[in-house]
């Protein structure tokens, strides 16, 4: 017996041994990478609560600033937000005190037996959860932001508390605690919560009031007390009982309120603390950069913000952001769907790439922290495609403007039903057959998108699309819960555009950039610098710039892009005719979301059209996404070109502009204008490493009889004989009926007979009706041959 308690000691002693030795490996590592003026400059931003200014900067960091001041940033409402220990009053500091830290004026930070239980309980588990954090522990965690359930951040936070105590007094983190101690409803410290919910200043709360604001702390959302008012008076009375056993009250004021109604006045936020959809692009940028570099919590980083009295200088042009709040604040301006969820946003960025106008969604913003449609995720459909694709493409040399590809589908699949259906499907549902790079983009065939997917490679487009365009949204692989994988390296992402979680318009929008930089993309930031109360720079944006295309391929995709606009899925756009301009369509699967990127040499702009519920289609409106875009457009260059300089226009310096015939990508010949459907010439831009060489050979004349329409052979009457160009071409099999339109114009080549050349002979009459002739015998291919495969002068 003596032998087992002497093992059992032995374990005991040894485990407490190296929890202890890990305990004290923990602390020292932990004081050692804590930076104390991290949390001096947190808790004077909470405690001194300055107004924060925004500014526009004309010269953007070039050169001496010539801010103009735009906003300024409290903690969203116009009633004070700060009061001092002096201005609160004693029932609601003696409530606090009693139920969070009864010692507070005693300990020095931490409640050293309070904490020794909650480390046992961290090794030993006696209960689910162990509460140990004084007011000032909360303090910290509550400037910090951090609240993960680890040793490592316990050990910080005791180190952190113990620095506070030192360098203030408890009346200071006592007051700083109550004023940014969450409240619910996105409210923040005692003061507002007492004007927001009860409608009186924090020295004039009543003992219940007292009670409701602690219990709302334990759990904002729980025991919030608009939305759930039942669970917030049991937390209230539940909080009023702790303030009977402390005798903070008697019986009698304990009755009184317990059995009191809980009357709410809240008021509908002022309308002077609702910002802009640009100056909460702003704060959004901000606080997570400075989380970034000071290594804090966004959360916390918003706090000093709010607070801190900075100095913000943005990029916005109050002009551009003013039209565009004008025109979606106007409901006469989009289709009366909106008012059952349809939705629209818009993104605006100048030349260099900076973001200068920015809005969410229709109607007046009316609140904060409202869903913006122009930074969270959609399907960009097509609209992906110039730059996972035909960019991509171009730089790798395999294609140019010219080169031919097959529209047609590129693979079949079998539905349980036995049903084969072709891959892609193009919209609308017309295959074209061969056709050039250009037109393919112009017409967006999603046909030639999965062969330049094939081409390029699912790896070498998801690595562009991530880590140069800096897509965070896509993803490489994913197993659901109900066992299904999810990737976005599949054809249907990268080659359509159906990105399983999407990426944001104004994500989109940068990437666009590209083209109007000479390939260098280019960050749209919404802001220049901050600098804090001292004038000291905090954060310097400067302009980041990355190459991703070659100056030559941004040329020519802003000549094809061109092409889109003018004639192509985006032709209802006429701001092309005011000044160069360019862009892409997008839709999704089921047109569930529609998008477009359009940009000139002044402003690359991308909108978005959608159902606020994801899942209904968009269908057929009144007032169309491009439309509104163009309207928008049309008002910024018209205020952007009243200074009277000359237009600018899309340069094409490094490029050269040459004839090709657009069946065979070569250089035009004489054959290529004898082709029933006209002349094939075209012109296109081509790098001097990657242009049309050699004559045409994909156009041969042959003799036509034009009364059957049929090749002409020894019994057609000469004055019946026509030369015409036929294309001579292997015809396409499918398991299904396809109709292809280029097959009217060319001769099956294929061999795949004993006796010779089986060809299908296709021929067009006058009126557009089509002839086939089948030829399989060895006398009739080999005539065939010799006489109508031969170039006729």
């Amino acid at each position: 017996m003596k032998r087992i308690f002497k093992v059992l000691l032995a374990v005991i002693l040894t485990s407490a041994t190296l929890i202890l030795v890990g305990i004290v490996g923990v602390y020292i590592y932990t004081k050692a990478n804590i930076d104390f003026s991290v949390d001096e400059s947190l808790f004077e931003s909470a405690k001194n609560s300055s107004v924060t200014r925004l500014y526009y900067d004309e010269n953007l960091g070039e050169g001496e600033y010539k801010p103009i001041q735009l906003t300024t940033l409290s903690p969203a409402t116009n009633k004070k937000s700060w009061y001092s220990y002096d201005e609160i009053g004693e029932n609601i500091k003696k409530a606090f005190i009693t139920v969070e830290d009864q010692k507070f004026f005693e300990h020095s930070g931490v409640d050293v037996k309070r904490t020794a239980y909650a480390f046992l309980n961290y090794f030993f588990k006696f209960r689910d959860r162990f509460g140990a954090s004084t007011i000032t522990q909360q303090v910290i965690k509550n400037i910090s932001g951090d609240d993960e359930q680890t040793l490592t951040r316990k050990f910080e936070e005791i180190i952190r508390a113990y620095n506070i105590e030192k360098t203030h007094t408890k009346e200071e983190i006592f007051e700083v605690y109550l004023n940014i101690v969450p409240m619910g409803e996105g409210i923040v410290g005692v003061g507002y919560a007492s004007e927001y919910y009860f409608g009186k200043t924090p020295d004039n709360l009543t003992t219940a009031e007292a009670a409701t604001l602690v219990g709302i702390t334990n759990a904002p959302t729980r025991y919030n007390p608009i939305k759930n008012k039942e669970a917030c008076i049991k937390k209230r009375n539940s909080v009023l009982g702790i303030l009977l056993n402390n005798h903070i009250i008697d019986e009698a004021e304990y009755e009184k309120c317990i059995n009191s109604d809980l009357e709410i006045v809240a008021e509908e936020e002022n309308e002077s603390g609702v910002y802009s959809w640009f100056t909460e692009i702003v704060l959004d940028d901000v606080c997570r950069d400075l989380a970034e570099k000071m290594n804090i919590s966004e959360s916390a980083a918003r706090l000093m913000i709010l607070n801190g009295g900075y100095s913000i200088y943005t990029t916005e042009n109050p002009k551009i952001q003013e039209k565009l709040e004008v025109y979606f604040e106007n409901p006469d301006n989009f289709p009366s769907d909106v008012s059952r969820g349809l939705n629209y946003s818009m993104v605006v960025l100048d030349s260099r790439g900076d973001l200068v106008g920015i809005v969410g969604a229709v109607n007046e913003k009316t609140g904060n922290r409202l869903i913006n449609h122009a930074t969270v995720p959609h399907t960009p459909g097509s609209a992906l495609k110039p730059i996972a694709l035909y960019a991509a493409a171009l730089e790798s040399g395999k294609v140019n403007w010219a080169t031919v590809l097959d529209d047609s589908p590129v693979s079949f699949s079998e539905g349980k039903d036995g049903t084969i259906a072709p891959y892609p499907k193009n919209s609308p549902q017309i295959y074209d057959g061969y056709i050039t790079l250009a037109d393919a983009l112009k017409y967006s065939k999603n046909t030639v998108a999965v062969r330049l997917y094939n081409m390029l490679g699912k790896e070498k487009i998801f690595k562009a699309l991530k880590n140069d365009f800096g897509f965070g949204t896509l993803v490489e692989r994913l197993v659901t819960e109900d066992g299904r994988v999810i990737t976005d390296k599949a054809s249907s992402p990268l080659a359509l555009g159906q990105l399983s979680y999407g990426v944001s318009l104004r994500a989109l929008t940068e990437a666009y950039t590209a083209f109007t930089n000479e390939g260098r993309l280019q960050s749209a930031r919404s802001y220049v610098a901050v600098y804090n109360q001292k004038g000291e720079l905090v954060l310097d944006n400067k302009k980041s710039e990355k190459e991703v295309f070659s100056k030559e391929t941004a040329e020519i995709m802003n000549q094809m892009l061109m092409r889109v606009v003018e004639g192509g899925t985006a032709k209802a756009v006429t701001l092309g005719e005011l000044v160069d301009t360019a862009g892409k369509t997008g839709t999704s699967g089921g047109d569930k979301d529609r998008m477009f990127i359009g940009y000139t040499p002044y402003y690359t702009a991308g909108i978005w059209c959608g159902f606020d519920k994801s899942g209904e289609a968009i269908g057929t409106q009144s007032v169309s996404h491009l439309k509104i875009w163009d309207d928008i457009m049309k008002e910024l260059h018209e205020m952007t070109l009243e200074r009277g300089e000359e237009v600018k226009s899309f340069a094409s310096s490094s490029v050269e502009r040459l004839p090709y015939c657009k069946d065979s990508g070569k250089l035009y010949f004489d054959t290529c204008a004898s082709d029933e459907r006209g002349s094939r010439l075209e012109y296109g831009y081509f790098t001097s490493g990657n242009k049309p060489e050699g004559a045409c050979d994909a156009h041969f004349l042959c003799e036509i009889d034009r009364e059957t329409g049929l090749l002409a052979d020894e019994s057609t009457p000469a004055e019946n004989i026509i030369v015409i160009s036929i294309l001579i071409r292997e015809k396409r099999e499918f398991p299904i009926d396809i109709t292809v339109l280029d097959e009217s114009y060319f001769i099956d080549t294929r061999r795949n007979t004993d006796n010779g050349i089986q060809a299908d002979i296709y021929g067009k009459t006058d009126s557009g009706g089509l002839y086939k002739e089948r030829r399989a015998d060895s006398q009739s291919a080999t005539r065939i041959k010799r006489k109508n495969y031969r170039k006729v002068s």
